[in-house]
Parts: structure tokens; sequence; C-alpha cells
């Protein structure tokens, strides 16, 4: 029975080992895009008029301007089963297409959950950042935004308005 044990725990063992491909930083995959602007990586008017509490305040500040490279994922299905990478675009973009969270994985498998950084325009339905990231899924991209962390969630908080084909609409005007 040990050794059956044993050979199980071996077997598991190199499963999740293959499962899990690490890449040196010369053979990791090389952004196919770069999303947004670094330059213009701060909170918003919106997000601050949100900040409604001391509290709140205190949590913008614990945010920074950050660049991450990684895969954009589905974040549903990444969590419950794992699933990512070229074979899971089918799947994925339609998760994300109804309305499941994007994720960006970086190289040292840190999920961010990717938002649309303007608070009201995202709040109010205004801003999707779909029509940029369905197309990238499974793929590597550099993407700045603002980090926040709140009890081990990664979040990246993406100026929406500045992104190619994002629906940007405020008081009734389209952008």
């Amino acid at each position: 029975m040990r050794t059956r044990t044993v050979c199980l725990s071996a077997l598991i063992a190199s499963l999740a080992m293959a499962a899990s491909v690490a890449f040196s930083d010369d053979q990791a995959p090389k952004p196919v895009a770069q999303i947004d602007n670094p330059d213009s990586t701060r909170w918003t008017a919106t997000t601050y008029e949100a900040a409604a509490s001391e509290a709140n305040k205190k949590v913008l500040e614990g945010g920074k301007p950050v660049t991450v490279a990684g895969e954009i994922v589905d974040v549903s299905c990444y969590l419950q089963l794992g699933k990512r990478g070229e074979t899971h675009i089918p799947c994925g973009s339609k998760c994300i297409e109804h309305g499941q969270p994007i994720g960006l994985l970086d190289k040292e498998e840190k999920l961010y959950i990717l938002f649309a950084e303007e608070h009201h325009p995202r709040r109010d339905g205004l801003v999707d950042l779909k029509k940029v990231f369905v197309p990238l899924l499974a793929k590597t991209v550099t993407v700045s935004g603002m980090e926040t962390d709140m009890k081990d969630y990664h979040a990246l908080f993406v100026r929406a308005a500045d992104l190619p084909g994002v629906k940007a609409e405020k008081a009734g005007t389209k952008k």
C-alpha cells in the first residue's frame, strides 16, 4: 500500500510539473501588445470622487502605477479548472463575452483581475474592456494601470478611455 501511495504521489507531482511550464526570461513569450499608456497611469477624477470616506481614500493611496506583462486569461475557467492557453480561446472568449472577469497572469503566476479604472463610467456600464481583451485571450501582453492588493486579491485598473475600440460615454456624449 505504501508503494502505491508513493507512486501516486510521484505521478501527481510529475503531472503538476508538466502542467506548469516555467520559462526563463529569455524563453518567455514576447508581448504581442502594449495596453494603455504608462504616462497616463493614475487614478481619475471619478475614482477620487467615489472615495467617500477616509478608509476609501487610504485604499486609493495604497494603489501604485505598474506595468505587468502576462497572459490574458478568463478568470472563471482559470480559477475553477486551470484552463488557459490557445486551446481555451473558444471557451474563454464565450465566458468573457458573457460577463466573466478578465485576468492577466504574470510569469510568477500572480493573477491580476482587470478592471476599467474610471469609477463612474465603469459602475454605470459606459466602458467595456471586452473589445480590447477578448482578441488577446491566451496571448502575452503588457498592461499598464493602477495596482491594488486587497486580502490576497490583485487588481489592475486600466484607463479604459485611452484604449482603442473601448466604448466610453460620458454624460450622453460619445468619445
